[in-house]
């Protein structure tokens, strides 16, 4: 039987599942081994973020492309996790969209977080001035290293946030709107 995580693991790709416009939709994220092994998205020749409403959909495109990062990896990967439906990991985007009301909403918080980590990579990739600047705000750079404290080194510890709820928020909202813009979705 296959596993997602050690196919996902063997090929350094991962089928991520993106709730956006409260929709669930799939791509793929991973290192490119041909570039570094810089983190990166599948995107069109355009830099727009491709999610589709299947993993089957996504799969197929990719079997049938050679256009795409690290193409001869991820063209494996596509085959051998044919057949598998369960997503490595869940990001949501609607996350940026929400007003935060509960400071102690840990799940919340660690959702923006690694929602914040994926959409970074995504501007990096496609050079995207205006999502660069919207994440390199020094309110979100703090927000960040609050929640890095929290989730990745001191657990244990109590969770701060040590800027402004309101004003992040409308940070936050605009990184969303700009990403309604580089997205671009595929139904059947």
């Amino acid at each position: 039987m296959k596993y997602i995580n050690d196919i996902s693991e063997k090929y350094c790709k991962f089928l991520l599942e993106i709730v956006f416009a409260e929709q669930k939709y799939y791509t793929v994220f991973g290192a490119d081994i041909s570039d570094n092994d810089i983190d990166k998205l599948l995107v069109n020749a355009d830099g727009s973020l491709l999610l589709f409403s299947t993993p089957v959909e996504l799969l197929s495109l990719i079997k049938k492309n050679n256009s795409f990062f690290d193409n001869e990896a991820l063209q494996e990967w596509a085959r051998e996790i044919n057949g598998i439906n369960e997503s490595y990991a869940v990001i949501s985007f609607d996350v940026l969209s929400k007003d935060i009301t509960d400071l102690n909403d840990l799940e919340l918080f660690k959702s923006i977080y690694h929602t914040l980590g994926i959409v970074e990579d995504y501007s990096k990739q496609i050079n995207d001035e205006r999502l660069l600047a919207l994440c390199e705000q020094g309110i979100l750079v703090q927000f960040v290293d609050d929640l890095a404290d929290y989730f990745t080194w001191s657990e244990n510890k109590v969770f701060t946030i040590s800027v402004d709820i309101d004003i992040l928020s409308l940070h936050l909202k605009g990184i969303y709107e700009r990403l309604k813009e580089r997205v671009k979705t595929y139904h059947l």
